[in-house]
């Protein structure tokens, strides 16, 4: 019995004496961030500007405005950037104006009341009730901190990421179509049923007893007003593209009663010969361009050319 007991112990021990070999010591790996010197932990102070259009774009845009479904890409203003931001909203034209047609751009660098960007988010019912933006809160204006930011980014010029104010677009004149009609004004010479083949691309044509006729051009442009237009006159030639030798008339402009102001050339039919097809190119100019603006140009596709033409019978 005293054998087994001390054959127990000395097994006992030896197991203990093995357990005590096998430990090994645990090194615990240096921790980097332990030498960190965080200081006082002080937040640094926030030096964007919130009525800079970063500003605008971090606090507002991007917060409010470009939510899913909104202007988030899908229409216009972009607001999922601050470039998108910018080039959607300074100098960018509407797409819905209000009834009275008041605006042409979503900002107009100082000024607040042209610009639909500040008239949208301060007017309750810019075209309908209740349709202030933004809609994710339909009814409810922005804080007044904000639409107070937006005023002042506009007013101080709405400057961009760089702080460059931007120069205002300036395009040439644009001639969509025209208007021929009898020296009465009531007929329409035109009009398609007035036309070769009622095609409205092929010339019209102008009756053999007529003396003259009238010719209105549509001229559009977006800064100078259509009676300060300049140039004004309308070339015609035998040739679809040579109109070197052409004759040239002088378009005056004309207040027409019950319609809108005009640009109206005279065309004699004193010198034209019956049955001879006539190409128009119209010319004017700005005021602002070197170079009048033409139209239909060489380059035009063909069938502007024609339409730009009649046939005098």
């Amino acid at each position: 019995m005293k054998k087994l007991i001390v054959r127990i112990s000395l097994l006992f021990v030896s197991m203990i004496l093995m357990l005590e070999s096998c430990k090994k010591e645990v090194v615990v790996p240096e921790n980097p961030y332990d030498k960190i010197d965080y200081g006082n932990n002080v937040v640094p102070t926030d030096t964007l500007n919130p009525s800079s259009i970063a500003g605008l774009h971090r606090n507002l845009f991007l917060t409010k405005c470009a939510v899913p479904g909104c202007h988030d890409g899908n229409f216009e203003p972009d607001f999922r950037t601050v470039q998108s931001s910018y080039s959607t909203l300074v100098y960018a034209p509407i797409k819905k104006n209000n009834a009275a047609n008041t605006f042409t751009f979503r900002v107009i660098p100082g000024d607040t009341a042209f610009s639909v960007l500040y008239e949208r988010i301060t007017n309750c019912c810019f075209v309908n009730i209740d349709d202030r933006m933004p809609q994710d809160n339909i009814g409810t204006a922005l804080p007044a901190s904000d639409i107070n930011h937006v005023a002042t980014w506009i007013m101080n010029g709405a400057k961009d990421i760089n702080g460059n104010t931007p120069n205002r677009p300036d395009q040439e004149p644009v001639l969509s179509f025209y208007v021929a009609a009898g020296s009465d004004f009531t007929t329409e010479l035109s009009a398609q049923n007035n036309r070769v083949d009622s095609i409205i691309y092929n010339p019209f044509l102008v009756p053999a007893s007529a003396t003259s006729f009238y010719l209105a051009p549509s001229i559009v442009d977006d800064i100078t007003p259509l009676a300060q237009i300049q140039y004004n006159k309308l070339l015609l030639s035998t040739s679809i593209d040579n109109f070197s030798s052409a004759v040239q008339l002088t378009a005056t402009f004309v207040n027409i009663p019950n319609q809108s102001p005009v640009w109206l050339v005279t065309v004699p039919t004193e010198n034209l010969t019956h049955g001879t097809q006539y190409f128009m190119r119209y010319y004017v100019n700005d005021g602002t361009h070197s170079e009048n603006t033409e139209f239909p140009k060489n380059n035009s596709l063909e069938y502007y050319k024609t339409y730009w033409s009649f046939i005098y019978q």
